[in-house]
């Protein structure tokens, strides 16, 4: 079920830093030395308002606040449908879990990137229930790696 876009996700829209990819066209992303955040998202086709991750729900809306006061472009990345996913489906054949890939190890999993080079990554600590420990865990990590 579709949820209403958050006012973050319309302002980072109307301002041409948010863009939605399947997982099929990840690996086309272009590299850039400027940082861009990657937020991984439970859906096929990286819906930031659509998801079948409880999770995602909660924390994506927050995650976009965060990077609105910064100059970040985002990529939301869609993982695939919950049974592309979970270990107890077909999971364990997903290219985002690969260790040869990513790692990734849950959704939603935030990425700061340049250059291709990972500078930092939030997963287990963006399933938190409270969004005040979730926001403090982003704004911590946008500030660390967007200071240096």
């Amino acid at each position: 079920m579709a949820s209403e876009p958050c006012e973050a996700e319309k302002q980072l829209q109307s301002a041409g830093r948010l863009s939605h990819i399947d997982g099929k066209h990840y690996e086309a992303l272009p590299k850039s030395p400027e940082p861009r955040v990657e937020i991984f998202v439970g859906n096929k086709d990286g819906s930031t308002c659509n998801s079948w991750c409880p999770d995602c729900a909660n924390a994506v809306p927050v995650v976009l606040q965060s990077v609105l006061s910064t100059a970040c472009p985002v990529v939301a990345v869609g993982v695939g449908e919950r049974d592309d996913w979970k270990l107890d489906a077909r999971g364990a054949e997903n290219p985002f879990r690969s260790s040869e890939g990513l790692a990734l190890t849950g959704v939603p999993t935030m990425r700061v990137v340049s250059d291709g080079v990972e500078l930092g990554r939030l997963g287990s600590e963006l399933e938190e229930a409270d969004t005040a420990k979730v926001k403090a865990a982003v704004d911590s990590l946008l500030a660390k790696v967007l200071s240096t």
